[in-house]
């Protein structure tokens, strides 16, 4: 009962709290940076028209995109080259010794890059028209390092299964600041800084070989004393997560939840094993209060993930079983780290 009280209370907080959602201004922006737009992309060729078409017909003109094919087994180049505006960098082989392939796919599409700002974005990212200059606008407002975690679109079932991570990823690592002032890393879908900044705190170079390059990325940002602001994407910045298959969807969390759990620091993993312990106390208590306590886990879940996805009533109603999904995941997850120290990834064996 006392977990369940806890995930009542700490869900009520996470609910008064919620203020990140990227929000644009009425007034025009003046902005004469020059943005590099870097796409790094391996086996994207159902994506990188999309993100491409997107980039060039935002409302804020960008100065180059720059798409970053890391040794795609697909046609991800031969769709990128359609574009005549895009500078397409071909990484024929594995990423180098001691380098993740994300952060040494961005790091190529840095080093030939001019722009004065740097926006990462990975090629599964749907950017609405005024995207890059809502950015931009929160770029001149916070300075440092802005990033996005969108706003998650289905068309298959398995997407669904989402749920948890989902309200994990948000909440519960305190990405957004929610325990605390400053957040505990940064969203890596979406990120934009300066170019003067991110070579200050030495860029993906310092995190080569970190499985959680945009966590890392964030708190070097952090210890150098760069303002970091993380958002929520609403309705301008969308993306599907593990479209595929549910084995993608499952291989790709199992890669990196359980260096994730513990990467916002020791009270947020507290925090973390309270709300969780509270949903299934909810569960297994059986008493003439369960369909109470079942509901009211319904009501918040709810609320805490409506503006998070296209979830629907059923997954709210039948959330034991994204539970399940998401424990099941999270020991996979756990005994990769821990006995394994790696897990295949697009083709790659990654440590972790």
């Amino acid at each position: 009962m006392l977990f369940y009280i806890a995930f009542l209370i700490i869900s009520l907080y996470f609910l008064l709290n919620k203020n990140n959602a990227l929000l644009k201004s009425n007034k025009k922006i003046g902005s004469n940076y020059k943005i590099s737009v870097i796409i790094p992309a391996r086996n994207e060729e159902k994506n990188i028209e999309k993100i491409l078409n997107s980039v060039r017909n935002q409302t804020l003109k960008v100065h180059e995109i720059i798409v970053v094919d890391d040794a795609s087994e697909d046609n991800t180049a031969k769709v990128a080259e359609k574009f005549q505006e895009v500078k397409l960098i071909q990484l024929e082989d594995s990423p180098k010794q001691g380098w993740n392939g994300k952060s040494w796919a961005i790091w190529n599409g840095y080093i030939n890059s001019s722009g004065e700002l740097l926006l990462f974005v990975d090629a599964d990212v749907e950017l609405e028209r005024e995207a890059i200059e809502t950015l931009v606008e929160k770029f001149i407002k916070y300075k440092g390092l802005i990033s996005v975690w969108p706003y998650q679109r289905f068309e298959k079932f398995h997407e669904h299964f989402t749920l948890v991570f989902n309200l994990v990823i948000i909440y519960l690592s305190n990405l957004i600041g929610t325990f605390s002032r400053k957040p505990k890393g940064a969203f890596g879908p979406v990120i934009l800084t300066s170019r003067k900044d991110y070579e200050f705190v030495g860029g993906h170079k310092a995190i080569r070989d970190s499985v959680l390059d945009d966590i890392k990325l964030g708190k070097l940002y952090s210890k150098s004393n760069i303002n970091v602001k993380n958002f929520l994407g609403g309705r301008y910045i969308k993306f599907r997560m593990y479209p595929q298959n549910l084995r993608q969807l499952y291989e790709g969390f199992s890669k990196n939840m359980a260096s994730g759990s513990i990467s916002g620091g020791f009270f947020n993993l507290i925090i973390a094993i309270l709300w969780t312990f509270g949903i299934f106390s909810a569960l297994f208590t059986f008493d003439r209060y369960f369909v109470y306590r079942y509901f009211s886990v319904v009501v918040f879940l709810y609320l805490l993930s409506k503006n998070l996805g296209d979830y629907k009533w059923y997954d709210y109603i039948f959330f034991p079983i994204h539970l399940l999904f998401f424990t099941v995941t999270f020991f996979n997850s756990l005994y990769r780290k821990l006995f394994l120290h790696s897990v295949v990834w697009k083709g790659r064996k990654i440590n972790v």
